[in-house]
């Protein structure tokens, strides 16, 4: 009984030392999110709103909060899975789930962007389907991403970061090869005529 007692006071005193190592170690660290957003706005000028499900704290290593640029803060909510978009003159900081239901900038030819940016883009291809591509390129590109294909312009149409758009560009570039492909007609129905008739 005595050496029952004596291995529940070992155990009891063992998971004690690990509990007040665990609180010493269990505190939160690194910079609240909000006040990195806080600096940026503050320095840029631009007004955010936050949506309330954005919560992180961010370990910064050999930068203030208070030296963070806006494409910086950019790449940080990437990380943390935020995304932002502009609206009515606000940044909104929102998950990341929702990027492709909100306007984002249409991307053209020679434009840049910070690459954390998420952009909309369409690709012209030339040599072959465009539908043929997308089984290909889908798992290229992370759940929130949007890649479709649009036979009558033959072209694909993409929603995602920079980044990884102008990735994706350069690997369609090195496949569209080959012959020259000529899309199906695409017509809508007549005017003045009935589609049921």
């Amino acid at each position: 009984m005595k050496t029952l007692i004596a291995c529940l006071l070992l155990v009891f005193a063992s998971s004690s030392a690990a509990a007040a190592d665990e609180s010493d170690t269990g505190a939160p660290t690194g910079i609240p999110i909000e006040k990195i957003i806080a600096s940026v706005s503050h320095k840029t000028n631009r007004k955010f709103v936050v949506d309330p499900r954005v919560v992180a704290r961010v370990n910064l290593v050999g930068q203030e909060p208070s030296q963070v640029t806006y494409n910086e803060l950019l790449t940080i909510l990437q990380l943390h899975g935020y995304v932002t978009f502009e609206s009515d003159g606000y940044v909104v900081v929102m998950p990341d789930a929702n990027s492709r239901q909100v306007p984002q900038p249409m991307l053209t030819k020679g434009q840049t962007y910070a690459d954390a940016q998420i952009v909309n883009y369409t690709i012209q291809i030339q040599n072959g389907p465009a539908a043929f591509l997308v089984p290909i390129l889908r798992p290229l590109l992370p759940q929130y991403a949007q890649l479709a294909a649009w036979p009558c312009s033959n072209a694909l149409l993409i929603t995602d970061r920079y980044a990884n758009v102008k990735r994706i560009e350069a690997i369609v570039k090195a496949l569209d090869v080959g012959t020259p492909y000529k899309p199906e007609k695409c017509e809508g129905p007549t005017p003045g005529k009935r589609s049921d008739s």
